[in-house]
């Protein structure tokens, strides 16, 4: 008996020692990967202000304009295609894509099956409603018989579900929020940050207002899970904050307050 727990404890060590060497392995592999291409292709959605699509086909933001700043740093160019948000981690996994950018929230399932980075904006996902309803809905108790759009595979429709809210699913945050124009839902869930520029007086979505605060997170950028990549991009953002670059650039889109201080870890 005590031959075969022998043994049995062995095979166990050897199986865990193979494991860490793949995965060390396969982390040098994915940095020499992105190298050799010299191209970082990031996953994103048009989110305003972190990722706008304008109508030339290109893309601008806080978030773009981080990631480009950091290509350079790695030696590549940057390139941004846009994504169906609940397959960013399919896409990272096969390779269509390396990086997942735009409000990527930092969630303890997301750091299980992506490589993220430490968090470089605070964020709250916020309820919205026809200006003229703002008043009426104050806690998620006074939503349980409306019907809430979300975005398809995000953390808005993870904490909608967890409320218990009757949900409309749409593919991306425009659409989300012309459901609540439109009448088609009575309220959404969005995150703070893009509400600054997409609803109210002189945004694309006047009519729609701010109700009350959900949950407060915080957001970040994902890698392939095991890539090495993620760690260079936090000692990018402790650099790019430390000199005063990134606050300089968050002001232009005036999210400089939602900056999360950066430090090197000890």
């Amino acid at each position: 008996m005590k031959k075969y727990l022998s043994i049995l404890l062995t095979a166990v060590l050897l199986i865990g020692m193979l494991a860490f060497s793949g995965c060390t392995k396969s982390t040098t592999e994915d940095v020499e990967y992105i190298r050799q291409k010299g191209t970082l292709v990031v996953g994103v959605i048009d989110a305003p202000p972190l990722t706008v699509l304008n109508d030339e086909g290109e893309w601008s933001g806080f978030a773009a304009d981080l990631l480009r700043s950091f290509g350079k740093k790695l030696g590549v160019d940057v390139e941004f295609k846009e994504i169906e948000w609940d397959e960013m981690e399919h896409l990272l996994n096969d390779k269509t894509i390396d990086c997942v950018s735009s409000a990527l929230t930092l969630t303890a399932d997301r750091r299980a099956v992506m490589e993220c980075t430490k968090a470089y904006l605070n964020n709250s996902q916020i309820l919205v409603t026809k200006a003229a309803n703002a008043r009426r809905y104050t806690s998620a108790e006074d939503c349980l018989q409306i019907k809430i759009a979300v975005l398809d595979g995000s953390t808005h429709e993870d904490l909608a579900k967890d409320n218990g809210f009757i949900i409309l699913a749409k593919d991306s945050t425009e659409d989300v929020l012309k459901a609540v124009s439109d009448g088609e839902a009575d309220a959404a869930i969005i995150n703070s940050i893009f509400a600054t520029t997409a609803i109210g007086k002189g945004n694309q979505f006047p009519d729609l207002a701010r109700s009350f605060r959900l949950k407060d997170n915080k957001m970040g950028f994902a890698f392939r899970k095991g890539s090495a990549i993620a760690e260079q991009m936090n000692n990018f953002l402790v650099t790019s904050y430390t000199s005063g670059q990134m606050k300089k650039l968050a002001a232009q889109y005036s999210i400089e307050k939602l900056l999360v201080e950066q430090v090197t870890e000890q």
